[in-house]
């Protein structure tokens, strides 16, 4: 009963904001959004160490990107505007985001789905990551299975809520922690999963792996699902070369060997190249690399 009291509050503030949003064309969205986002450069200083330290990283295996404020503002100012529009597509139907997004799919994929050879879609979080749950199932054959997996909210009607928001266009949803074997069974069966790898997704640091040559404790679930099962890796990278429009580009990931650890280099030479070729359409909000803990010095004994 607690648990749908509090959610109550929760669910009408969705509803509230997305019947606001619905009265906005999506280019005022946008522009409310880089406003919003230097908003939050301006008053927000330990999240702008962050995604600084996260853009210096990234230049020492890059030389050719110079971190400065004006970078650091860009990346707000996108992050926000694409946060802000997520609010506004949230209600919109396949059909009308359509008119606001590009779609660039390879034959290979095209071809897996039209003979459901289940498919590994690997996503980041860059640009309107919300849409492609939409988006990518209107692009498909019919009778096209897709998934994604996500992480719930706390409050389990809230959860519930949001969760059939997004299946209502054909997307099923498998929250964190849902058994390998049924991932396993859902593309081995033709369906299409998309899993966001990109971000930190533990603690202990036997898991880290270089990522712009930093140790990152990366999942290694898409790397684990593609042995178990089979089914080909593909990268999705969504951008926006115009303010309120996105691009959605898929490529396949190169695996040349069934080692697990070699999968997941590959995977995340993947993600570099996409993070590198788009690098303000990334949520560098989020703190990619953790910093070591100092241990305190004991103090010397007499």
């Amino acid at each position: 009963m607690l648990s749908r009291l509090t959610a109550i509050p929760i669910i009408c503030a969705i509803w509230l904001v997305n019947l606001l949003f619905r009265l906005l064309p999506v280019s005022i969205c946008w522009k409310i959004g880089e406003c919003l986002g230097s908003l939050c450069c301006t008053i927000m200083p330990e999240r702008r160490r962050v995604v600084r330290n996260n853009l210096r990283i990234v230049a020492k295996q890059h030389p050719e990107i110079t971190v400065t404020e004006t970078l650091v503002r860009q990346v707000f100012r996108r992050s926000i505007a694409n946060l802000t529009c997520s609010l506004k597509t949230y209600g919109m139907t396949p059909e009308q985001l359509s008119k606001h997004v590009e779609i660039e799919i390879p034959d290979q994929y095209m071809q897996d789905m039209e003979s459901k050879r289940g498919t590994i879609v690997c996503l980041a979080h860059m640009g309107n990551w919300e849409i492609l749950t939409k988006i990518i199932v209107s692009a498909a054959p019919d009778n096209t299975e897709f998934g994604a997996v996500y992480r719930p909210l706390d409050n389990k009607v809230a959860n519930k809520y949001v969760a059939g928001e997004r299946e209502k266009h054909g997307c099923t949803m498998f929250p964190k922690g849902t058994p390998m074997t049924t991932l396993s069974q859902f593309v081995k069966k033709g369906g299409n999963l998309g899993i966001l790898a990109d971000q930190r997704a533990g603690k202990r640091r036997k898991y880290e792996r270089p990522f712009f040559g930093e140790g990152s404790a990366r999942s290694k679930l898409p790397a684990i699902l593609h042995r178990r099962s089979g089914c080909p890796l593909y990268m999705a990278a969504i951008y926006s070369d115009t303010p309120g429009k996105w691009k959605i580009k898929l490529f396949p990931v190169e695996v040349s060997s069934e080692d697990t650890e070699e999968i997941v280099a590959a995977i995340t030479a993947s993600y570099e190249q996409i993070f590198r070729e788009h690098l303000i359409d990334v949520f560098w909000l989020h703190t990619y690399w953790k910093k070591p803990r100092v241990k305190p010095r004991k103090p010397a004994s007499n």
